[in-house]
């Protein structure tokens, strides 16, 4: 398979005269992919029935007589006025009520009208174009989960019957839910109300982690249905869909049961000047994207940037893609080719500009597409072995009181990956709390709360193996009822750590009573700040890693270590939730446990490997934009450029080294 290097296009949007010209220019910069087609419901669908798909098809073979493959979207992520006509109930609400015309997303996927002809479009949509040669991939709907909720009443049915099916019996519910907290014990589930106006209190832990389940399985339901119907009428085609972030509010780990690949949306913040740490994130959502793809090792970037702020230089766009590149990404699509002249993204940067010329990214993009051109196969179906990993759990995301997207759970999982990511520089992998951990020399898991006992075990079993663990005081303090273990935290998991907490404070108000900013240090003098909770442990058997160093808490334990079995379990005190504090902690691991890297970075440049047929390639992504230098203890050959490399060697600002490992 050849690199896939291209843009979404609405031919919809423009006259049939203009499209070729859109499409040679796209052929002039090397780009051999388009997505189209995922808001063209109304354009298929003018009027209830009249369907008419030839202009898409038309768009499709124009765009591969200039050697250019078509990714086609399905429509579902909107909705045709005439529909809402029929039934206005296909649009769902939020806390001010149910949602008027207008837009896109926001429909009710507990509306059997709109699943209905949800169903109706995509099957037509398959059985017309889905045959179409040139056609090789499909994106399903578009940025599941948008708008995060939905408050109507048709949802409020769909979450009463998804509720009687897991129950069975409303006593098994109002024992999950805790209900005679504050008089809320249930005699029907006809009497479940979604709590989106209530009271003090209304949106208990337990109906938050319920309502969270049911949310994502509407989209869940959705997509596989979708699915279904595109493998039957399109086979031979890969199916994915182009997720917002995979930690955001659909499970994407059920969706790897019915997708060929995930993809996600590449809209993190380009780094400027020194400040590259933004680009971990996408490093994290790149190795949960290829955790998602049911084995296969690879994954899209389904949207990214084409251009540069004007603060910034376009060369960051190719460093962006080496980035997902090194990753595991077979295929980048920018968003998007022509910026429109209306609607709500009007005026949008693209990577034409506004007088239809190509904008100054492009012959950074012409320069990259040479070089996958000459030099991508040798990393096509390539793994990416690792021996760390990042446990990852939806629902103790939407456990987390008052969820809301990248809310503190999911920052404190971002900082952890990309402090290790960063200070290990080597392969991290994104797991799951159900895969198996057997194969990694080091697992790190923040505020994994809800666990049972199995969970326990497995991670304790996974010590004892030799394994190297580190969690944070807040995991398994509860059930996935979301209810509390009757037990000091960390609850299930306190004779692992040999450490249990008995006293807390808040970071900031420990920082207003002494008049000096909390935090840790470590043996060698290495400190970091303390931006949140701060936990008080009572030793129980396990070693002082680091220490607190203010007020009545200094010289107390604030990080610890036990050996367990054949392993070490590390436990920190405190939510870390900055990525400077889990580098300082990932050094410490590296230091006393011999985890290696792939070679000596230079702050700023992040490091990943590929592997194919036993030939091991070096990727070193510069996210800065001066140069930096890095020493490799190894010889490489330079895959771009040619020649040996060894030592140490400077990667120019937002420049790629790629290079294949000499094992001689």
């Amino acid at each position: 398979m050849e690199f896939y290097l291209g843009s979404s296009y609405y031919p919809e949007w423009w006259p049939e005269e203009e499209w070729e010209e859109d499409f040679a220019k796209m052929e002039s910069l090397g780009l051999n992919v388009v997505r189209m087609g995922e808001f063209a419901w109304s354009w298929y669908e003018p009027r209830e029935g009249e369907f008419n798909f030839e202009p898409m098809r038309r768009a499709i073979d124009l765009a591969a007589k200039h050697g250019i493959k078509t990714v086609l979207g399905t429509t579902t992520a909107v909705c045709p006025p005439w529909l809402y006509q029929k039934d206005r109930h296909v649009k769902g609400g939020n806390i001010h009520g149910d949602y008027s015309f207008g837009g896109r997303k926001g429909q009710c996927l507990s509306n059997e009208t709109f699943l209905k002809y949800a169903r109706r479009i995509t099957l037509e949509q398959a059985k017309a174009l889905g045959d179409n040669p040139n056609i090789i991939g499909w994106q399903l709907d578009n940025e599941p989960g948008f708008p995060f909720n939905d408050f109507d009443g048709c949802c409020n049915e769909g979450f009463r019957d998804w509720l009687r099916e897991k129950y069975g019996n409303i006593d098994a519910l109002n024992k999950a839910w805790f209900s005679m907290m504050w008089s809320n014990y249930y005699n029907d589930f006809d009497q479940i109300e979604i709590p989106v106006n209530a009271a003090e209190g209304g949106w208990s832990p337990q109906v938050q982690i319920d309502y969270r389940r049911y949310f994502s399985f509407t989209f869940n339901s959705l997509l596989s249905m979708e699915a279904e119907i595109i493998r039957k009428y399109s086979p031979d085609r890969f199916i994915y869909t182009n997720w917002p972030g995979a930690n955001w509010s659909v499970d994407c780990f059920e969706g790897a049961e019915y997708l060929d690949y995930a993809g996600w949306d590449n809209y993190v913040g380009q780094p400027a000047g020194d400040a590259y740490r933004v680009q971990l994130r996408a490093s994290m959502e790149h190795s949960f994207d290829r955790r998602l793809s049911s084995g296969k090792e690879r994954f899209l970037v389904a949207e990214q940037l084409a251009f540069a702020d004007a603060n910034n230089v376009p060369e960051v766009v190719a460093a962006q893609t080496w980035l997902n590149i090194s990753h595991g990404a077979f295929a980048t699509i920018f968003f998007e080719w022509r910026s429109p002249t209306g609607g709500a993204e009007e005026a949008y940067p693209s990577l034409l500009m506004r007088d239809k010329s190509i904008g100054e990214a492009g012959p950074v993009i012409k320069k990259m597409t040479d070089a996958l051109k000459k030099h991508y196969s040798k990393i096509d179906g390539a793994s990416t072995p690792s021996k760390v990993a990042a446990v990852y759990s939806h629902e103790n995301s939407w456990a987390h009181a008052g969820w809301v997207v990248d809310g503190f759970y999911d920052e404190e999982f971002f900082n952890a990956y990309g402090g290790f990511k960063n200070a290990l520089a080597c392969n991290v992998d994104v797991a799951s709390m159900r895969d198996d951990l057997s194969k990694y020399k080091l697992v790190i898991a923040p505020n994994l709360r809800m666990m049972t006992r199995e969970d326990a075990k497995a991670y304790t079993d996974y010590v004892k193996n030799g394994g190297i663990l580190v969690m944070n005081t807040e995991c398994a303090t509860r059930d996935f009822n979301n209810q509390i273990y009757e037990l000091l935290e960390p609850g299930l998991l306190s004779e692992l750590f040999g450490a249990e907490v008995i006293s807390k404070i808040g970071a900031s108000k420990l920082n207003a009573e002494t008049g000096a900013k909390a935090s840790v240090r470590y043996a060698d003098g290495t400190e970091r700040q303390v931006r949140s909770t701060i936990n008080k442990l009572r030793l129980k058997g396990a070693d002082v890693v680091a220490e607190y160093t203010t007020g009545r808490l200094a010289g107390t334990p604030a990080i610890t270590v036990r050996k367990y079995g054949e392993g070490y379990a590390v436990l920190y005190s405190t939510d870390g939730n900055d990525v400077y504090f889990y580098e300082a902690l990932a050094g410490y691991i590296k230091n006393t446990f011999g985890i290696e890297s792939l070679l000596e970075a230079g702050d700023g440049v992040i490091v990943s490997s590929r592997v194919k047929e036993g030939k091991e390639y070096i990727f070193a992504v510069n996210a800065k934009d001066s140069p930096v230098e890095i020493n490799i203890p190894y010889t490489v050959e330079d895959v771009i450029n040619g020649g040996e490399i060894s030592g140490r060697y400077t990667v120019e600002g937002y420049g790629v080294l790629f290079a294949l490992k000499n094992n001689r």
